[in-house]
């Protein structure tokens, strides 16, 4: 798993680093020195790919976040700026963000200033590869709307939240770039390392001063969720906080927006899809956005209708093929030690939550689907999120459960991996999904 060791300068930043450095100065803000007192780096010297090797082969006294800035780097100003485009182009991102708003959100981003090491993590993020600042804006865009909605008069809470929207995957940053890649194979294995960047990220906010520092937090958690099948920690409910809550369902609809169409329509199936994953104010939230916002919310029926019917018989066998996989392996199981056997149980628990999200589209006694054809536009692109949403929760099951099991009962290990391997052949699947 990557870690973040401040005295060791990570291949991957360094590399974000050196793309950045083709376009924009990135220049030392003081003398860098190795561990042994070798002035590696002079002060007011432009760091470029010709030093990489050099401060990859020492160790440093001082991290090379804190010695480092990036000319024109990330301003309260330019995230404002950006703001005001995407509020342009998406028309229900528009209508979240006004409807309801008590507080200017652009002008929330505009006052906001950074500095420092948070101002390098967020220049280094958002340049080192396109369309960076448009998800991290339109995290802090969601994330500050529905904290408005949900915890009025708090505005305190804003400011944090608006630094840890911003910075929320920076994290990525020290992960191999290509296990972040958009048609990546990942297995359990390789989503260790995915999952590790909440951690990578709260350890280098930690510390910082300011609204970073609780900023951290949040981002610490925002893939937990209260049925504690979430990462990094597996929190349960009442040890994630509201707003970090919020950050992960901001989060959770800035990923769908590029996608188009029905956004809030997929946000409300999603929080609602397995139970006790977010609490009822979260949920409601959602609920009453998507209500304020509907016609702004548009999407193609025919697409909706058409990817519902060819989901729905493939699903449904695959989970009659899991459930005949589990059967076989309950012996098994049944021997397996006691911390294996209270994994297994929750991520039973899990999976039934997932039957039961299958069972209320009413395609497990009518596989066929053909009663959808008579049905509302607006059941059928509810009937088509639910099963995207079901096929894609089997594979965040199997992943943390498999790094559950590595944490906490590697001992049975093998047993677990060869019931994924029946699970990948029963289903015809290249990559397994545990239940």
């Amino acid at each position: 798993m990557p870690a973040v060791q401040h005295a060791t300068v990570n291949v991957h930043y360094l590399d974000h680093v050196m793309t950045v450095a083709e376009e924009r100065q990135v220049e030392a803000t003081e003398d860098i020195y190795s561990e042994n007192g070798m002035k590696l780096v002079a002060k007011g010297y432009a760091i470029n790919r010709s030093m990489r090797d050099r401060l990859i082969e020492h160790k440093l006294i001082k991290p090379l976040e804190d010695c480092m800035a990036v000319s024109d780097g990330v301003t309260g100003r330019r995230c404002a700026e950006t703001a005001e485009r995407m509020l342009d182009t998406y028309p229900v991102l528009r209508a979240i963000c006004t409807s309801g708003s008590r507080v200017s959100l652009v002008k929330l981003m505009e006052d906001s200033t950074f500095a420092g090491r948070l101002q390098t993590l967020l220049t280094v993020y958002t340049e080192h590869q396109a369309g960076k600042l448009d998800h991290a804006v339109c995290v802090a865009l969601l994330a500050l709307s529905l904290a408005q909605r949900m915890l009025p008069g708090e505005n305190d809470v804003l400011g944090v939240l608006l630094v840890a929207s911003l910075s929320h995957d920076v994290g990525e940053l020290y992960i191999d770039p290509k296990y972040l890649q958009t048609d990546a194979q990942l297995g359990p294995k390789e989503w260790r390392h995915i999952a590790a960047h909440p951690v990578i990220a709260h350890g280098l906010m930690k510390d910082l001063a300011g609204l970073a520092k609780p900023a951290s937090a949040l981002i610490l958690d925002h893939h937990e969720r209260l049925d504690g099948f979430g990462y990094p920690q597996g929190r349960r409910s009442g040890e994630v906080p509201e707003s970090a809550q919020i950050l992960a369902v901001a989060e959770m609809l800035g990923g769908m927006l590029d996608k188009g169409g029905g956004l809030l329509q997929q946000a409300e199936v999603a929080v609602k899809l397995i139970h006790g994953e977010f609490s009822r104010p979260v949920i409601d939230a959602v609920s009453k956005t998507f209500r304020e916002c509907r016609d702004v919310d548009a999407a193609t029926e025919s697409e909706a209708l058409r990817d519902a019917l060819t989901r729905s018989h493939e699903l449904g066998e695959r989970l009659g093929r899991i459930m005949h996989v589990q059967g076989e392996f309950k012996p098994l199981f049944d021997r397996a030690s006691p911390p294996f056997k209270g994994l297994w149980t929750h991520a039973q628990e899990r999976f039934e939550s997932i039957c039961r999200a299958w069972s209320s589209t009413g395609l497990d006694v009518q596989p066929d689907g053909a009663w959808l054809q008579h049905e509302a536009p607006t059941m059928q692109r509810e009937v088509a999120i639910i099963l995207k949403e079901i096929n894609w929760r089997l594979g965040e099951l199997e992943r943390e459960l498999h790094a559950r099991v590595i944490r906490h009962a590697a001992g049975d290990l093998p047993v677990l991996e060869r019931y994924l391997k029946e699970v990948r052949a029963a289903t015809g699947l290249a990559e397994a999904i545990a239940a």
